[in-house]
């Protein structure tokens, strides 16, 4: 098993239902180990989808409206 928070593959089984890291000391149950690895797939992969371009101009509009409200104007859409 791969631990989730440093990534080492060093998880060891101790006692009778806890994996722990030997490297960073993190101790979880097979569950929480799978669970914390499926929402780290999952982020991965929605940052694959995002559109560069997208996100471009969602920061200009972002700036623009700091810049209003900086200066005071009215926002006007």
């Amino acid at each position: 098993m791969r631990c989730p928070d440093c990534a080492s593959d060093s998880m060891k089984k101790k006692g009778g239902a806890f994996y722990v890291c030997l490297r960073c000391g993190l101790s979880l149950k097979p569950y929480e180990i799978e669970k914390a690895n499926e929402r780290a797939k999952l982020e991965v992969t929605s940052l694959e989808e995002k559109d560069p371009e997208k996100e471009r101009e969602m920061k200009k509009k972002r700036m623009k409206s700091y810049r209003n409200w900086f200066e005071g104007k009215q926002e006007i859409d």
